[in-house]
C-alpha cells in the first residue's frame, strides 16, 4: 500500500457542498446585506423622528407606519435565511441528542423535507397576498398614507429564501454533513 493510498477520505462535513448549496449559501448572506440595510433605515428613520420631535417640535410624519410595515419586515424576513445556513435557530434538541448520529440526521432531514413543503407553500400564499395588495396599491390608514404593497414582494423574497436554506440544510442532514459532531470519539453511528 502505498502512503497516498493510506490517507484517509474527509468527512462529509468537510466535502464541498455541490453548486446549488453554494449559491443558496450566498444568496442568503446576500439577503443578510438587505436586513442589515433595513436595521440601518431602521435606526434612522426613528433618529429623525427623535431629533425632530426633539429639536424641532416636528416628528417625522409615519414613523411608526414605516418601521412596523417597512424596515421591521426587511430586517426579519431578510436574515432568517442566513440564521438557518448558520444553524442559530433556537432548537430543542433533547431527544434528539438521545439518537445515534445517522438516525438524528434521518429525523431532522425528514422534519427538514416537511419544513421546505411547508416554507414552499407559505411563500407562495404570500406572493398571491403581494399581487393583492399591489392590486389595490394598499396603503396605511394613516396620515399621511404609507404604501405596504411594495414591501409585501420582500415578505415573499424572504420566505422563498428560507425555503431554499432549509432545503439545503435537509441536504446537508441527509449526506451526513449536520449535525456536525462535537466529539466524534463518542458518537456512536
Amino acid at each position: 500500500m502505498t502512503q497516498s493510498e493510506n490517507i484517509l477520505p474527509t468527512a462529509p462535513s468537510e466535502s464541498v457542498p455541490p453548486l446549488a448549496i453554494r449559491i443558496i449559501d450566498r444568496m442568503s448572506m446576500v439577503f443578510t446585506y438587505g436586513a442589515t440595510i433595513g436595521l440601518v433605515m431602521l435606526a434612522l428613520t426613528i433618529f429623525v423622528d427623535v431629533i425632530g420631535r426633539a429639536f424641532l417640535n416636528a416628528p417625522l410624519p409615519g414613523t411608526l407606519e414605516t418601521t412596523a410595515y417597512w424596515w421591521m419586515p426587511v430586517l426579519t424576513l431578510l436574515a432568517f435565511a442566513e440564521t438557518e445556513r448558520r444553524q442559530e435557530h433556537i432548537k430543542v434538541t433533547i431527544l434528539l441528542d438521545a439518537l445515534p448520529r445517522r438516525l438524528r440526521q434521518l429525523v431532522e432531514g425528514s422534519f427538514g423535507i416537511l419544513a421546505t413543503c411547508l416554507l414552499f407553500a407559505m411563500a407562495y400564499y404570500t406572493l398571491i397576498d403581494a399581487l393583492e395588495s399591489t392590486r389595490y396599491r394598499t396603503v396605511t390608514a394613516s396620515s399621511p398614507p404609507v404604501a405596504i404593497w411594495p414591501f409585501k414582494y420582500v415578505a415573499v423574497a424572504g420566505v422563498l429564501m428560507i425555503a431554499l436554506q432549509v432545503a439545503a440544510t435537509t441536504y446537508r442532514h441527509f449526506t451526513g454533513a449536520y449535525p456536525q459532531a462535537k466529539n466524534t470519539a463518542n458518537e456512536a453511528d
